[in-house]
């Protein structure tokens, strides 16, 4: 895998951010995510998720984002750590379900 770049480092983020804005509305969502992220990173299968707009794939290495609508929105691959980390640090600025 290449080296990431700062700017690679801040478009990820910043996909990530918008996922996390449109989709992860409640924390039962945001604790399902989280999850199925550690279940597919310890190798156990873990099934997708599909929200209003986004589909979320889950990898040992890796989590997929895919936006359900927009053409070129192209696929996001996260770090497994890395998504797990921004969901629960997500969760904890939501206030309800």
């Amino acid at each position: 895998m290449a080296p990431e770049t700062d700017e690679s480092h801040r478009d990820v983020m910043a996909r990530l951010a918008q996922f996390l804005t449109d989709e992860v509305k409640g924390r039962d969502y945001a604790d399902l995510l989280a999850t199925r992220a550690a279940a597919a990173q310890q190798g156990w299968a873990a099934p997708g998720a599909s929200g209003n707009a986004y589909y979320v794939g889950f990898g040992p290495e890796a989590v997929v984002i895919e936006h359900h609508y927009v053409k070129d929105w192209p696929p996001l691959s996260v770090p497994v750590d890395r998504f797990i980390a921004a969901v629960r640090a997500w969760r904890e600025t939501l206030t309800h379900d």
